[in-house]
């Protein structure tokens, strides 16, 4: 059996006697080199975990941010929508009708009348009333085709109508404005030759009141009655909570910019805590 095994170390001294004490000497500052590097050693390890500390905390308000952003977006998303439909129906009613800020806000009264009767949302009305308009010269004769536009969107579309639906809709009723009678036989309108005659040859207030009645007699009041129903009075309440989404998502817009900074800042801060923590 192989016994234990001892290593020896000896020390040669040369010279005199001091030799000891260069050894003694040696030691102590070997030892004390050594008590040093522990104590710089404990005192990084400190900082490290500080770092990492920090790290986590950035890291976590960074993870808080870009998820407010992310719902925001939603919220945003929104709002840019109706902003772009109200945008283009104050174009359009500027360019064709020369419409003062109190004729645009009339027109904003009645979509909004309608939103609170039945089914058709005010985005997608603005949808339809800005293609209305481009047919138009007057601003008393896109507030009267807007209920009826309304009504034969509701026959149409039902409470899943989208903007898409609208447009359609206000294009065949803009070329019934230019005398194309034709085109709402396309979506099962009817009308009269005396209706016919003063679509052709009446002036606009005259084919706008006509088309009005003409949709009314072959759908009725659509619109209206399907918000009524209690499947109807669900949808104004959607419709209801969509403009509350949108008014907060015009605020959150406002906020988006100061919120990508912050978040650029959190990353760059996380990266220079990484590096000094490595």
């Amino acid at each position: 059996m192989a016994g234990k095994s001892t290593i020896s170390i000896t020390f040669k001294l040369d010279g005199d006697g001091n030799g000891f004490k260069n050894l003694a000497n040696d030691a102590n500052g070997f030892k004390k080199a050594l008590n040093s590097t522990l104590s710089e050693a404990q005192k990084f390890n400190a900082k490290a975990i500080n770092f990492a500390a920090i790290s986590v905390g950035i890291n976590q308000a960074s993870s808080s941010i870009n998820q407010l952003m992310g719902t925001l977006s939603g919220l945003t998303e929104g709002y840019q929508n109706a902003k772009q439909a109200q945008t283009q129906l104050v174009t359009v009613m500027r360019q064709r009708m020369d419409a003062s800020d109190a004729e645009i806000e009339s027109i904003n009264g009645v979509i909004k009348a309608q939103t609170e009767l039945g089914v058709i949302g005010g985005t997608v009305q603005k949808r339809g009333a800005q293609q209305v308009a481009t047919f138009l010269t007057q601003k008393s004769s896109l507030e009267t085709l807007i209920p009826a536009m309304n009504n034969l969107i509701a026959q149409q579309k039902g409470l899943n109508a989208t903007e898409e639906d609208a447009y359609s809709v206000a294009n065949l009723m803009g070329k019934a404005m230019q005398g194309q009678t034709s085109a709402l036989s396309r979506v099962g309108i009817t009308f009269t030759a005396s209706q016919e005659q003063v679509m052709k040859y009446g002036d606009e207030s005259q084919r706008a009141a006509m088309l009005s009645q003409i949709i009314t007699d072959n759908v009725g009041n659509m619109n209206a009655e399907l918000g009524k129903t209690d499947i109807g009075k669900q949808k104004q309440l959607e419709n209801k909570l969509a403009a509350i989404k949108n008014q907060i998502g015009g605020v959150a817009q406002a906020a988006m910019p100061y919120l990508s900074a912050a978040a650029n800042v959190t990353m760059l801060a996380a990266n220079a805590t990484n590096a000094a923590a490595a």
